[in-house]
């Protein structure tokens, strides 16, 4: 009975210890948290690192490891790495750890490297006399011989330039752009065309549909990068931005556009694997970008690229081995073929054995500016610009200087044609957002450029739209070179850069015929202009007729309509958007497409309207169940090539251009050569009027030959 009782009055007294035990939050196990922490910091997910140390920290928040580690990994951040300065403050205050092992979770000092991270954090705090006694004790402390003694050297080399600077800044006079284009996140990367009218930049902003609300980077919880773009109006205020159609679900960056504004190139990251990419504005629509050719883009990392004027010459980043440091500047050249050759490292004279990223040519090509950790950088990325020799050879570097250039990262900068102003991005205080888009007022010209820029505008009559076949042809009367433009969909506009001590002559033409010419002189001793032209079409109802019409006269490429069954359509002319076409292709199972070129030109867009019919036909002539031969017939004048070796090879070209383009657009809709359609020997030709040295005189007779020509037969 006794014991009975005992254990009754024991029972309260369990429960209330079970109940105890089972209410209260588990035990903290620092161990697995100390491994996970670490992890994280090797995948370079410093974000989700930074979090894992902070929640150990707050239960030991005197262990210097601790504060090591998460001032470590703050400074490997892009918009928090000041805050790294408390935390390795306190990680400095114990003595450091002679035998460091960042894999003990029973570590509790931190190792000598925390006062050269300190160093690090006090010069991005502008305490930049303690900055540079921590790395002067980093050095006393190690030593010569040891492996971290030159990263030391370096830090305080850099710090002491960053005094220097600071004692002597330029004279620039830097503004926000404003909260139009500058949005509450990252915004960063302007790119613009030359005439300063349309601006191009990356932002990590919600897309407007928020069809990016879930397409966040893993480690920061940010949105993505996107392109967006936006464009000056008639009072010159940058209006709202507007995203480009050729983002996707990885990062999409921007890093160059060509000087006409028509060919962007963008920098595309799925999983680390950063790659340059083109994209080319048909229309009102940028195409999907594609890889740079040769070996621009490889297995290793490429950030960034800058075309030439001509665009001829690219020079891009990479950091693939056999570098002279880690990311070098690369150049390639066009070929006569139209192809990138092999990329050439261009040499110690700006590379280094640190980082060089972002390069940009100026339209002239004589001036290169770039951001480099090497040279006499200030801190971390500085903006450097070199200037080309009589030589060919690039010259040795010159600091943008203070404030341009600051104690963190600055990378992107793009001046413009006059060499007067440059637009960069930055984390200021008072900013817009995390990082914001500047624009630079320079007091000192850097390249004072002698080129022409002919601004222009093809403007349609009320109401009707630009016609798809208008082009702007301009002659190099000293070279002969004909270069052809295509105004901008969207308000008519075109560049064109003109050098100087050349006269110019310019053809306005719609197809084949010629709407207007002009004449522009550009003076040898001229400085940096733009030359303005207007050029309105002329409404259908005025154009003048021999004969009285009863109907409107329409100016328009003629629409063959499809002749009895058994017979081909013209060569020119014909419509595949016709009804009667439509049903004829039915039918006959039989599509055609053409293209003419000015001199020398051998590609063509797939993007074009008439060739993304004919693909379209083609793949209706192989849904119907038949094999289609194509038969590619290429043409050349007898205008002797600039490019290629003869106009036998352009023709030659010009062919194999045409057929992997088809075969390529064929094999996206799932056509494969061989098991749905074929390919008919090609017909390569040089033909039309004897040469005699008449080419810009007769150009139009000449163009009649340059050509290539896709028929699918079924």
């Amino acid at each position: 009975m006794k014991k009975q009782l005992s254990v009754a009055l024991l029972l309260p007294v369990l429960f209330l210890v079970f109940v105890s035990s089972t209410t209260s939050p588990p035990r903290f196990d620092f161990t697995s948290k100390f491994v996970e922490a670490n992890r994280l910091m090797e995948e370079k997910l410093w974000t989700q690192s930074i979090n894992t140390w902070r929640e150990i920290l707050e239960n030991d928040p005197n262990n210097a490891n601790v504060n090591y580690k998460i001032g470590y990994c703050l400074l490997q951040t892009a918009n928090t790495k000041t805050d790294a300065l408390q935390y390795l403050e306190a990680a400095s205050v114990k003595k450091f750890s002679k035998n460091y092992d960042p894999y003990d979770p029973n570590e509790k000092r931190a190792p000598i490297a925390a006062m050269l991270y300190l160093g690090r954090a006090q010069a991005l705090n502008l305490q930049l006399d303690a900055a540079i006694e921590s790395f002067q004790k980093v050095q006393k402390d190690l030593g010569k011989k040891h492996i971290m003694y030159a990263e030391a050297t370096r830090e305080l080399e850099m710090a002491e330039e960053a005094k220097r600077q600071m004692a002597n800044p330029k004279q620039y006079i830097i503004t926000n752009v404003g909260p139009v284009v500058n949005a509450e996140t990252n915004d960063f990367s302007p790119v613009l065309s030359l005439d300063e009218s349309t601006m191009f930049f990356t932002s990590r902003r919600l897309r407007a549909d928020s069809s990016n609300s879930a397409i966040r980077d893993l480690d920061t919880g940010e949105f993505k990068e996107d392109v967006y773009v936006s464009f000056k109006n008639e009072e010159g205020v940058w209006t709202d931005p507007e995203i480009l159609n050729l983002n996707s679900d990885a990062h999409d960056a921007t890093i160059s556009v060509a000087p006409d504004g028509q060919t962007l190139f963008i920098y595309r990251d799925n999983y680390g694997d950063g790659q340059v990419m083109e994209s080319k504005l048909i229309g009102e629509t940028w195409s999907e970008p594609v890889l740079l050719g040769s070996d621009i883009n490889t297995a290793a990392w490429e950030t960034h690229a800058t075309i030439s004027a001509d665009g001829n010459t690219l020079y891009f980043v990479s950091d693939r081995e056999g570098g002279t440091g880690k990311r070098d500047i690369y150049r390639c050249v066009k070929l006569p073929n139209g192809e990138w050759s092999r990329a050439l490292n261009i040499g110690t004279v700006l590379n280094t054995a640190y980082d060089e990223d972002a390069p940009f040519l100026t339209p002239d090509g004589k001036t290169l500016y770039f951001s480099s950790k090497g040279h006499t950088s200030m801190g971390g990325f500085d903006i450097f610009y070199s200037k080309l020799g009589e030589d060919g050879e690039w010259g040795a570097p010159v600091n943008m200087g203070y404030p341009v250039n600051t104690v963190d990262d600055d990378v992107f900068f793009v001046p413009m044609g006059d060499g007067r102003r440059a637009y960069y991005s930055s984390a200021k205080d008072g900013g817009y957002g995390l990082k914001d888009i500047y624009l630079i007022d320079m007091p000192d010209i850097i390249n004072e450029s002698n080129l022409a820029v002919l601004k222009g505008f093809i403007i349609a009559p009320e109401g009707d739209e630009l016609p798809d076949d208008l082009r702007i042809l301009v002659t190099n009367n000293k070279s002969g070179e004909v270069t052809e433009y295509k105004p901008r969909k969207r308000d008519g506009g075109y560049l064109a850069i003109l050098a100087p001590c050349t006269s110019y002559h310019i053809e306005y033409m719609k197809g084949n015929e010629k709407i207007k010419d002009d004449d522009i002189n550009v003076p040898c001793e001229s400085s940096f202009q733009e030359i303005e032209r207007e050029v309105f079409l002329v409404p259908v109802a005025m154009i003048p007729s021999e004969k009285p019409v009863e109907e409107p006269v329409v100016v328009e490429e003629p629409v063959v309509i499809a002749p009895p069954t058994g017979e081909k359509p013209k060569e020119f002319g014909y419509d595949p958007k016709s009804p009667i076409n439509r049903e004829y292709i039915e039918s006959l199972a039989f599509a055609q497409f053409s293209r003419y070129f000015v001199y020398d030109f051998h590609e063509f867009g797939v993007e074009e309207k008439q060739f993304t019919a004919f693909i379209a036909d083609v793949k209706k002539i192989i849904d119907l169940g038949k094999k289609p031969v194509l038969t590619v017939e290429s043409s050349a004048s007898n205008v002797p090539s600039s490019r290629f070796k003869n106009n036998q090879e352009l023709t030659a070209w010009r062919n194999k251009t045409a057929r992997d383009q088809v075969r390529d657009e064929l094999l996206k809709l799932g056509m494969k050569e061989g098991e749905n359609y074929t390919f008919d020997k090609p017909i390569e030709l040089v033909q039309g009027k004897k040469y005699e040295k008449d080419a810009q005189k007769n150009r139009l007779i000449y163009e009649q030959f340059q050509y290539i020509k896709i028929k699918a037969q079924g």
